[in-house]
């Protein structure tokens, strides 16, 4: 049976759409992250956070990585992750040294931040909404994470 041109087409994007889908990762889903980090060539694992929504931690060079997931709706049907870390410090960083970072180009996308206990925190939010972002698009977000937090590391001494 000899499919028409209208109907080739419909089925050829259908593959498409389903083929895309298969490469989003969505904060609703995150198994989609483990996969993401599998195929990455790390060792995810999928947990909870102390208030019951999904985390995945990760290592990389020998320090944990945390991913939280957010805007969630009883623990699940999340819309939303963050990267997270937490520096404990010997001594308190500078308010003017977090400013700084916050307000420069080298913490776009970040936001630095101490907390009474004088440990730092480092986070960088990704809305997935309900559609999710492409694995590329994911995949340079972490990178991002990635290279910035080291900065952030010698900038703070850590």
């Amino acid at each position: 049976m000899k499919l028409g041109t209208s109907t080739a087409i419909a089925a050829l994007a259908l593959g498409l759409a389903t083929a895309a889908e298969a490469q989003q990762v969505l904060a609703s889903q995150p198994q989609s992250f483990v996969d993401f980090f599998v195929k990455e060539g790390f060792r995810p694992e999928l947990t909870r956070d102390p208030t019951g929504d999904p985390m995945v931690m990760f290592r990389y060079e020998g320090a944990t990585e945390y991913l939280l997931f957010y805007d969630c709706a009883d623990h699940e049907a999340c819309r939303s992750v963050q990267f997270y870390a937490a520096f404990p410090t010997e001594s308190p960083v500078a308010l003017e040294t977090l400013n700084t970072w916050n307000s420069g180009m080298e913490g776009r996308f970040m936001r630095a931040y101490s907390l009474d206990d004088g440990a730092v925190r480092l986070n960088m939010d990704v809305a997935t909404s309900q559609d999710g972002i492409s694995e590329r698009d994911f995949r340079d977000l972490l990178s991002l994470w990635l290279d910035r937090k080291q900065v952030f590391e010698q900038t703070i001494g850590f």
